[in-house]
């Protein structure tokens, strides 16, 4: 009852929507098996999926007292993919984002109805190599130049 009422005040869901599952099962396809298998774990361990900016940014947040498994690449902000897809005629890339090597944000063109993504285009693991991502996304975000 807690949760229900901490959700209507704060916002968010107990689960992904069907787009967002659906970028998921993309991620899935193309990782390793003992990639899978850990973030399978991770995401039976969601407690709530915040939509902060609808359609930028989608974050993640994991059950109190929960430890998860953790993907090898540490760092506060490492991009575990790129995922692009067809939306309306154009190409639209989603980032989906770790944070300690915990699945934490999908960001940039995050589709918001299972109809926006008509047809997948790419999954990039590792985009941007082995580095943070965060100066970019936010640079981005806030309509700035990246330097």
């Amino acid at each position: 009852m807690l949760a229900k009422i901490s959700e209507f005040i704060f916002g968010g869901t107990r689960g992904f929507n069907e787009a967002e599952t659906r970028l998921l099962s993309f991620l899935m396809d193309s990782l390793p098996a003992q990639e899978r298998e850990i973030l399978s774990h991770q995401l039976l361990s969601v407690r709530k999926v915040q939509r902060q900016n609808p359609g930028q940014i989608v974050v993640v947040y994991y059950k109190s007292g929960n430890e998860v498994p953790r993907l090898p690449y540490p760092g506060y902000e490492h991009c575990l993919a790129n995922i692009t897809y067809k939306s309306g005629e154009r190409a639209k890339t989603t980032s989906l984002v770790l944070h300690n090597g915990r699945f934490m944000t999908f960001e940039r063109n995050v589709p918001q109805r299972l109809s926006d993504i008509e047809t997948l285009n790419s999954v990039v693991l590792h985009p941007k190599g082995f580095k943070s991502v965060a100066q970019e996304i936010d640079a981005q975000e806030h309509r700035e130049p990246f330097v």
